[in-house]
């Protein structure tokens, strides 16, 4: 684990650190999952392995304010990725050398 990152439920996400994410451009990786016949979906994060901390804290920023839009709004709207299985997925991109994520 890298760390943990508060959501709006008051529960903790925890997020992992990965070596494997091949896209250099690629900060971090979020998912959903829905909860079949609950209307609930859990979520899941991996980050870069490296990241400094306020890499880390900009990832976590990040990271809540997309579980918010999701929860508000829907994947479709925020850019999530509805994957064939029915999860959905979402990157934080740095452009450029920047910490601009989508």
């Amino acid at each position: 684990m890298a760390f943990l990152v508060e959501m709006p439920d008051g529960g903790y996400l925890e997020v992992e650190e990965r070596d494997d994410i091949a896209d250099p451009r690629v900060v971090g990786i979020l998912g959903g999952s829905p909860l079949e016949g609950t209307g609930l979906i859990t979520f899941g994060a991996a980050v870069r392995t490296g990241l400094s901390v306020d890499e880390q804290d900009d990832f976590a920023d990040w990271l809540y304010d997309r579980v918010v839009m999701f929860a508000e709004l829907g994947g479709e709207i925020d850019g999530w990725s509805q994957r064939d299985d029915g999860t959905w997925e979402i990157r934080a991109i740095r452009e450029d050398g920047s910490d601009e994520r989508h």
